[in-house]
């Protein structure tokens, strides 16, 4: 059989192309920080050997008739040392047309990729994937466990498989769109970055935190991001826009046994409209119930029905590319990014083969932020730790030390991280 080399975009990869720019990247990073100095040549090298057996990695964006498609790239890719701005725009011609980017500094790899390849659990498969070929290249001896497909798996069709549009339902359940949201805002950058603060927290900890309020961890931190957000933004604040709604991802391979390396999650919408006797138990409990609901299979369902019976409209698909990117750009706006005033995004504990750990010490996670979504949490899980990272784009880290503040009042130890981009670079 004659080898493919063309993908269309997956459902809800199609929007990104149309509406990417400076002010949105929709980037996201998986970074590790290793027990030994990175040596360029064989992370190049490992990043070449893997990209054959991730065939929706090693392609290019395309412009089509009617849609953008990822088209195979015959170009050798080429691993960087980190820059300040890693987080920003990626210059595909600059970059060989690869759609992600492979940074190094020191004792630190790391994985930037353009939402429209794949989501974060997408990405971070492919990022075990490049640690685990870095260091067979360097001689060590790691057993992949089960845990990471080494690169002599063939061509996988489950892995490149557009799951939006196979698991396509009918089911119909009314989803209200949040009125009079509120937005984070501050005093915005004058040159282009985005300010990141992490703070590493032990897990039980925030597990044990978290089980005290009957939450899931990603409940329990969603709840705390309403609640710092209200006393951030809106308390004693006198404005209209009281409502503050946030996306929270649900990787959806685990509902349907999906093996895809493409995006493949949904959102559930946390909402809750502010009042001045909110407290942090209510937050909490309103993120428990909202977020319950929102990962019934109905609902998933309807929401995966709708995106993707827009996909199929057939006026829509005879609307040729330059009027449909117009029309994108508009709807986007109203139904998209405009409703909600951030984002956040748990993708869980990281499990890596036993040999494999011995070489990493820390693994962390981090988004892009944009001019409407401005604030966004990230979590992620390594060895009995969480990591959350905070991303914004503007000076002021008020509502960062608002939430970490939350996170320790039970005494809870933690270390606390910046890229100190509030101060001039």
């Amino acid at each position: 059989m004659k080898k493919r080399n063309w993908y269309p975009l997956d459902n809800a990869a199609k929007i990104f192309p149309a509406v990417y720019s400076e002010k949105r990247p929709y980037n996201f990073c998986f970074s590790a920080v290793l027990s030994e100095k990175v040596v360029p040549e064989k992370l190049n090298a490992a990043l070449n050997n893997i990209l054959g057996r991730i065939p929706t990695f090693k392609t290019r964006l395309k412009r089509g008739v009617f849609w953008y498609y990822l088209e195979e790239n015959k170009k050798p890719f080429r691993v960087e040392e980190e820059i300040p701005d890693y987080l920003g725009l990626i210059d595909f011609k600059a970059n060989n047309d690869y759609l992600f980017k492979v940074y190094y500094r020191e004792y630190k790899i790391s994985l930037v990729c353009f939402h429209a390849l794949t989501d974060g659990n997408g990405g971070l498969e492919v990022f075990k994937q490049i640690l685990l070929e870095y260091f067979l290249l360097l001689g060590k001896k790691v057993n992949p466990d089960g845990l990471i497909k080494p690169k002599t798996t063939p061509d996988n069709y489950k892995e490149r498989t557009d799951n939006y549009v196979s698991n396509y339902k009918k089911a119909k359940v009314r989803i209200k769109s949040p009125k009079n949201l509120a937005h984070s805002d501050g005093t915005a950058f004058d040159y282009e970055g985005f300010g990141l603060i992490t703070a590493t927290f032990r897990l039980d900890d925030l597990k044990a935190a978290a089980k005290n309020y009957g939450a899931t961890l990603t409940e329990y931190l969603a709840g705390v991001y309403l609640y710092a957000f209200f006393n951030t933004y809106l308390k004693g604040v006198n404005t209209k826009k009281k409502n503050v709604c946030i996306l929270v991802p649900v990787d959806m391979r685990k509902k349907y046994n999906s093996e895809s390396l493409r995006n493949y999650s949904l959102f559930v919408r946390v909402q809750r409209e502010y009042s001045e006797n909110f407290t942090l138990e209510q937050c909490i409990a309103s993120a428990v119930e909202q977020i319950r609901k929102g990962c019934d299979e109905k609902v998933l369902d309807s929401i995966n029905h709708f995106n993707v019976s827009v996909e199929k409209n057939v006026l829509l698909k005879i609307v040729p590319l330059f009027l449909k990117d117009i029309v994108l750009r508009i709807g986007y706006y109203f139904q998209g990014e405009n409703l909600q005033s951030g984002d956040l995004s748990n993708v869980g504990l990281v499990e890596l083969p036993k040999d494999l750990k011995e070489f990493v010490k820390d693994v962390n996670f981090s988004i892009s932020a944009s001019h409407t979504s401005k604030q966004l949490v990230a979590a992620i899980g390594y060895d009995e730790k969480i990591n959350v990272t905070f991303t914004r784009n503007f000076v002021e880290n008020a509502f960062e030390r608002e939430f970490i503040s939350v996170l320790t009042q039970n005494g809870e130890a933690v270390v606390v991280k910046s890229n100190y981009w509030e101060k001039k670079l």
